[in-house]
């Protein structure tokens, strides 16, 4: 986590830097403003208009930086001693990313000399329709900014979500970019997040891995003996499997085939411990079933 902050810590000097640029850059175009004198020529005006719109998009782009360098700073400060949850600075981040893309719409109405206001009043059907259609798109991105400002889940966090699971990879507006165990980068909406049952299995003390699988029904199938069976076949694995968790029971007792439910608690959170755990207790199921079934 150390790493974490660290690198979040240097991102955040040169962000300062380009702060100090920007400042700088600004002075200079109000410096322009004062010297172009618009009403001598149409080159002039238009070069003024430019000047005018870049002073607008660099004062306002300053504003969100401040406001955002603030931020960030007084909560790495906080940080110093409790663990690093960087869900805080990327949600600040993408504030500041929509605030400069809206300051940048009023650039541009500026450098064409619109003024915003009758702009807007011009646009309020318009806009209200705009709104209604993208009522869904809208929910999400506030879906995203609540997940990025809880404290439930963060970069990093091992999760399941529905059928999918994997690493949490990034948090962005519109949805959640895990790393499934097959290495493939799977995007999970924002709104089904908040409205799916989520498993988060990194801040879990205790890691269990559950088998649901089915066997035939018959008078030789005997629960208690295939339970020793399968807990002989993992006492080699100590290392990785906490001895004596191993259970399995009958969840559903049907004519011809019973439902059964194994489940068994690792010792640690390695995610290769558990790829190679589930192989093999995956495997013994495949070997146990189909003996029974002779």
């Amino acid at each position: 986590m150390e790493t974490g902050k660290s690198n979040i810590e240097v991102n955040e000097r040169r962000k300062r830097i380009i702060f100090v640029l920007k400042v700088l850059a600004y002075f200079t175009f109000l410096v322009l403003q004062e010297t172009i004198e618009p009403d001598k020529n149409i080159l002039f005006s238009k070069l003024y208009n430019i000047v005018d719109a870049l002073a607008f998009l660099l004062s306002g782009n300053i504003l969100v930086s401040l406001g955002r360098i603030f931020l960030v700073r007084f909560y790495l400060r906080k940080k110093k001693i409790n663990s690093l949850h960087s869900n805080f600075v990327l949600g600040i981040n993408r504030i500041a990313s929509l605030l400069n893309v809206i300051i940048f719409l009023i650039a541009i109405m500026v450098f064409f000399d619109i003024d915003p206001k009758e702009f807007l009043s011009s646009i309020t059907i318009v806009a209200a329709a705009i709104a209604l259609l993208s009522r869904d798109y809208i929910i999400n991105m506030l879906n995203g900014l609540i997940i990025m400002f809880s404290d439930q889940i963060t970069l990093g966090d091992y999760i399941k979500v529905g059928e999918h699971q994997g690493k949490i990879q990034d948090i962005t507006l519109l949805n959640i970019v895990l790393l499934n165990d097959d290495y493939d980068l799977v995007m999970v909406p924002n709104s089904l997040i908040l409205t799916a049952n989520v498993v988060n299995y990194s801040r879990q003390n205790i890691r269990k891995l559950t088998f649901d699988f089915e066997t035939t029904n018959h008078s030789r199938l005997n629960v208690d003996e295939m339970e020793n069976k399968l807990k002989k076949i993992i006492t080699p694995y100590k290392e990785e499997v906490h001895s004596g968790s191993l259970s399995l029971k009958a969840l559903d007792i049907r004519k011809d085939i019973v439902r059964m439910k194994l489940q068994v608690q690792l010792n640690s959170q390695s995610r290769e411990s558990e790829k190679k755990i589930q192989r093999i207790i995956n495997q013994s199921i495949i070997n146990l079933t189909g003996e029974e079934n002779k």
